[in-house]
């Protein structure tokens, strides 16, 4: 589509663009299966654990770690992480238009980073059709009331000199960040938009589920009369019926009377929702967001629902965690100067621990990792020389590639072996039985078995 002439005279964001803000909202709150779904979308990445570390994971935590990790517990001074990151993927789920104040302090530091309404928010470009620089001027402008309000400029980076307004004041500065960026606009494409027909289609079906239930014409059954019956018969008939039924919620859910034999026909149908229309409606919106279709669509067995839930886990969760980490460590690297500090999210450890000890093990025995390498994965400090020297002694790692006992513990362990073998040798003499007589017969009753009672005994 490209930018029209004249692009940055239009004031309302979106002007021109077949679907505005204020649609996606609509399509968003209006479906009530998608907004189940947005806010599954939310409770999942919320539940992820994360912190503030180095890049380099090998170099120890430094002062910075724990003051951003502090900073982040309360990102605008007046809302959890938790919410924050709710009310940040709400506007990156429904409009794709995340933008966050960087809310200064009077010395100039970063006090909050405050979300706005992205739907408020309208990008400005210069002639070559890029975002204005700082020191060339506002990129961002608000709109209030239908009118602009407040302009805003990209971020500036700490240390670097903010540009001032013609009032002598500081611009404010602003983060807006949509997630899927494209070169044709200067807005996103947020996952509400790009499934925006399929949506229109549940809708609509979910409104003629309601208006079958709510509104109607025809009557739910007819009832034949005999042929021979006039008008006035058949509406005499009509009136006692409808006497019947006076105080029910609607009258024109009773029977009608019309000739042709008494045979009932049903004018409606039992069920009016197509599974599989709905199953491949439920099916593309939770591609679109990342989650797993399955509580929403017929049972499967253990092994599908399994692949499923993996599948969505890595092709749809993690592209949000990712989103979410890129976007916390731009503003790190900007307002805190630290490159080399990283927001990570924690793994997830979802192995087996018997199957993840198997796989410890071939991967130490094939010499491509080191123990004490296993050891740090688990969060563990390396093992100390001498207890490394204890677990590599035969008699405390009992293997078969144990090295040999010493001359002390291998006499011990034959004397040991010896009294055994006597034991055991005591133990077979005296369960052997008394001699019998070669060929001498059984009788019956003496508990053996028909092919024992001819055999000889020893």
């Amino acid at each position: 589509m490209g930018l029209p002439v004249g692009y940055n005279t239009r004031v309302p964001p979106r002007s021109g663009l077949p679907v505005n803000f204020g649609t996606l909202k609509k399509l968003a709150d209006e479906y009530d299966v998608l907004r189940i779904m947005i806010e599954r979308v939310k409770d999942k990445v919320n539940a992820q654990d994360w912190s503030i570390g180095m890049r380099d994971e090998k170099a120890a935590r430094d002062a910075a770690c724990d003051e951003i990790e502090d900073f982040f517990q309360y990102p605008d001074k007046l809302h959890t992480w938790d919410d924050w990151l709710r009310m940040l993927l709400e506007q990156v789920i429904v409009y794709d238009a995340p933008a966050v104040w960087l809310r200064p302090t009077r010395g100039g530091d970063l006090y909050s980073l405050e979300i706005l309404d992205g739907s408020l928010i309208s990008p400005k470009i210069m002639a070559d059709g890029r975002l204005p620089p700082p020191e060339y001027g506002p990129a961002y402008q608000q709109v209030l009331k239908g009118l602009p309000a407040v302009d805003y400029i990209q971020p500036v980076p700490t240390g670097s000199p903010i540009p001032l307004d013609p009032t002598g004041q500081p611009f404010p500065e602003l983060y807006y960040r949509p997630r899927n960026i494209r070169v044709d606009s200067v807005y996103g494409f947020s996952p509400v938009e790009q499934i925006i027909r399929t949506i229109q289609i549940g809708i609509a079906q979910e409104d003629w589920l309601r208006d079958y239930f709510q509104f109607g014409a025809t009557p739910d059954l007819l009832l034949g009369v005999p042929e021979n019956w006039n008008p006035s018969q058949i509406q005499q008939m009509q009136d006692f019926f409808d006497s019947l039924l006076v105080g029910n919620l609607a009258n024109r859910r009773g029977a009608r009377f019309i000739p042709g034999g008494i045979k009932p026909v049903d004018t409606k149908e039992k069920a009016l929702m197509d599974s599989a229309v709905q199953e491949w409606l439920v099916r593309v919106m939770c591609f679109a967001l990342g989650l797993n279709p399955m509580p929403f669509v017929r049972m499967m067995n253990k092994g599908q629902e399994e692949t499923h839930h993996s599948e969505a886990k890595e092709e749809g969760l993690h592209p949000w965690l990712e989103w979410v980490a890129n976007f916390v460590n731009v503003l790190i690297a900007l307002k805190w100067g630290r490159r080399d500090l990283v927001f990570r999210w924690d793994e997830e450890d979802g192995t087996d621990p018997q199957t993840q000890a198997t796989i410890d093990k071939i991967l130490t025995d094939a010499k491509v990792y080191h123990p004490d390498e296993i050891r740090a994965r688990r969060g563990e400090a390396p093992m100390p020389d001498e207890m490394r020297e204890q677990m590599n002694m035969a008699t405390f790692a009992a293997t078969s590639n144990a090295t040999a006992l010493p001359a002390d513990q291998q006499a011990a362990a034959d004397e040991r072996a010896s009294a055994a073998a006597e034991a055991a040798a005591a133990r077979l003499a005296a369960a052997k039985p008394a001699p019998g007589v070669a060929g001498k017969p059984v009788g019956k009753g003496d508990g053996l078995t028909r092919s024992t009672r001819t055999a000889p005994l020893y």
